[in-house]
């Protein structure tokens, strides 16, 4: 175990410096503002429930608030959450069973498949809700009201960290509630007081958010943002085309990672053929399935969804090494072959390791990005990641602190790398460009909030992956942009041609040779 843990650890360790994507910058903006005093959905909207927020922000306020910073602190959320899962399988069944939680934890949640080198806000799902579960199966043993309560709080704070979480959550309330009001040996009020409890647990985390945002005079734009516009959000997609987009993210996320998914399917089969679960069968099969439905509420699987899953899936894993070990080992017609299912899991572990191997250890970090030729896997394509960190250092040097700077597009991480406030809460340009009903005012608000903060940059993403605009996307926001830009200059941009030449003109001076896009650009424009 430990030295699986080590060579994921040496991966990430590798690719601390690796640029932050769209998600992580949102994540890191919003943190970095919190260290500012600044509270959640202020200068920053956006309809994620706000712990992965505090939690970045706590990492930054630790290890810096820098790309590696953020990465390192990943890194250790990861591991604390593969030896939480090895706690609680060597609990349920053996030593055995909590090696191989851990290890297929630890390499599938690095898994280049399911973006999991970057730092997620199902990451830190997984983290809270494994933590919950260590918890809940410790309250299961002890009955301690403490440990209880302790149990439901955390899985309050996994939902915090994104909806999706909150299916868990409600899955820990209704299975501690039923296998505590099944106890007849304990008097009713007791078993009452228990499940109460738990409860309480798991919505005063969120209750107690609602309060601070209310304080801070913010809980309006949580509302709208979380609630309101999470709901039109999740409607987009037709439930008829769910099950297409399901399995197109399902084979894009487990060509690397197959060998453990098989062996969790296996853990699945075999979890009514091991006595030494008699108690705990439905308990582990009510997580395995309460984390795959919260993979589902918004029909987009996106492949970082996956990520939530992944502790259940590594608890399976367990069952189908530990059971074989158990049931087959020296039997015939097995005998000859010796602790088969161990050495079976290690190479499934090598194999896993192998196909991973190339991104974790020997890569430049562009070329993991955008690939070079036909046969790389290309993470990312024409996102620009590393020339959102050109942009954001051109912004830094060339303003002064108390600039205030748009992005037209969403790139939420130039924000963060320099270290500037948005002129417009509206860090992502997603919602506008979607057939919902909010969609035509969030462009009027965020040309209103623009056009009054009057920002010393705006930086144009002239990329497609960065609005994401559709047929019927509404054409305000353009159409006001191409006159309200004669208000602006040109004075650079990156120009990704291709995936191995990017042409970065900054500078007016520079820019007179090369005043058109060619490619997918950022485009950078500072006021007259």
């Amino acid at each position: 175990m430990a030295a699986t843990l080590v060579l994921v650890a040496v991966a990430r360790l590798r690719l601390l410096n690796f640029p932050l994507e769209r998600d992580e910058g949102e994540y890191a903006y919003a943190g970095q503002l919190m260290l500012q005093g600044v509270p959640p959905y202020q200068l920053a909207f956006n309809m994620k429930f706000p712990g992965t927020y505090a939690g970045y922000a706590l990492i930054m306020a630790l290890f810096g608030e820098t790309p590696a910073g953020i990465h390192l602190g990943l890194l250790l959320l990861t591991t604390a959450t593969a030896l939480m899962l090895f706690w609680l399988a060597k609990n349920l069944l053996d030593v055995t069973a909590g090696v191989v939680a851990a290890t297929a934890y630890a390499v599938l949640a690095a898994g280049p498949d399911m973006l999991g080198l970057a730092g997620h806000a199902t990451h830190f799902c997984a983290f809270f809700a494994t933590a919950g579960l260590c918890a809940m199966w410790r309250a299961r043993q002890t009955g301690k009201l403490w440990v209880t309560l302790a149990a439901g709080l955390l899985f309050g704070a996994a939902g915090l960290m994104k909806q999706h979480a909150a299916l868990i959550a409600l899955w820990a309330f209704l299975a501690w509630t039923v296998w505590r009001l099944r106890q007849r040996e304990i008097a009713p009020g007791q078993r009452l007081v228990s499940a109460a409890i738990f409860g309480a647990g798991v919505v005063l985390p969120f209750g107690l958010c609602c309060l601070v945002l209310w304080r801070a005079g913010v809980f309006a734009q949580f509302w709208f943002w979380t609630i309101d516009y999470a709901r039109q959000y999740a409607a987009v997609v037709p439930w008829d085309q769910a099950p297409a987009i399901f399995w197109r993210s399902f084979a894009r996320i487990t060509p690397s990672g197959i060998p453990l998914w098989l062996t969790a399917g296996t853990g699945l089969a075999l979890l009514w053929r091991e006595d030494r679960l008699r108690g705990a069968r439905w308990w582990l099969l009510g997580f395995f399935v309460a984390s795959a439905a919260s993979v589902c509420p918004d029909l987009y699987f996106r492949v970082h969804y996956f990520l939530i899953a992944l502790p259940a899936v590594a608890l399976m894993a367990a069952v189908a090494v530990s059971v074989a070990r158990r049931r087959w080992t020296g039997r015939q017609p097995f005998s000859r072959l010796g602790d088969w299912p161990a050495w079976g899991y290690a190479l499934l572990v090598a194999i896993t390791i192998v196909l991973s191997a190339r991104i974790w250890f020997v890569l430049p970090i562009p070329q993991i990005i955008r690939g070079t030729c036909a046969t790389d896997h290309v993470l990312y394509g024409a996102d620009p990641l590393p020339e959102a960190e050109m942009v954001a250092q051109y912004l830094r040097e060339n303003s002064p602190d108390t600039a205030r700077v748009a992005v037209l597009g969403s790139e939420p991480e130039i924000y963060f790398l320099a270290h500037r406030r948005s002129a417009t809460g509206y860090i992502y340009i997603y919602g506008q460009m979607e057939p919902q009903p909010f969609a035509l005012q969030m462009q009027r608000n965020m040309i209103g909030g623009i056009e009054a903060q009057k920002p010393e940059f705006i930086v144009f993403a002239d990329n497609q992956m960065s609005w994401n605009k559709r047929p019927d996307s509404n054409p305000t926001i353009f159409h006001w942009w191409d006159q309200y830009q004669t208000n602006y200059t040109l004075v650079g941009m990156t120009d990704i041609i291709s995936p191995t030449n990017t042409i970065v003109v900054l500078g007016t001076n520079f820019i007179a040779r090369y005043p058109t896009a060619h490619g997918s650009a950022l485009e950078i424009y500072r006021r007259k």
